[in-house]
């Protein structure tokens, strides 16, 4: 994939001599969400192709893989890197109805879920849901897997 920015340039190439703010950064918190969304759509292979473009910016060699730079050292917006993790497992916490719903677009996985009570780690095995806890109570009644009760 192509790495695609877009910076303010004159119509003659160079910068703008009145550029607007942060307009030559690149904002990989956006290009995170994009992924995610393509994700959730079933474009699995289109979002991770963003994903490694992020990547490869942020491989330590040229820029901090610790601090994607963007409005500013440490800025929050990156880290809409964490919805990745919903776009491909599809894994998500009712807290009113106490179901966890997964939807993989990976098969089998084991992955990261935070709520307000806890957190642990959550996938399928063999295609079977579970949560483990790792902190903290969470209220399961059932788990929903790609639209169908598993309990």
């Amino acid at each position: 994939m192509k790495e695609v920015c877009f910076y303010a340039r004159g119509p003659k190439g160079g910068n703008l001599s009145l550029p607007f703010v942060y307009s030559d950064e690149v904002w990989t918190g956006i290009e995170y969400q994009v992924a995610s969304h393509l994700m959730l759509m079933g474009q699995v292979e289109k979002g991770l192709e963003i994903v490694r473009a992020c990547r490869d910016r942020y491989d330590g060699k040229v820029r901090n893989p610790f601090d994607e730079y963007e409005c500013g050292h440490w800025y929050a917006r990156s880290m809409s890197s964490y919805a990745l993790l919903q776009g491909l497992t599809g894994a998500r916490y009712d807290a009113v109805d106490q179901v966890i719903y997964i939807d993989s677009r990976v098969g089998d996985f084991t992955s990261f879920l935070s709520t307000e009570t806890g957190f642990g780690n959550v996938g399928l095995k063999n295609g079977k849901p579970f949560f483990n806890v790792a902190y903290g109570d969470l209220n399961i009644k059932k788990f929903i897997v790609s639209g169908i009760d598993r309990n």
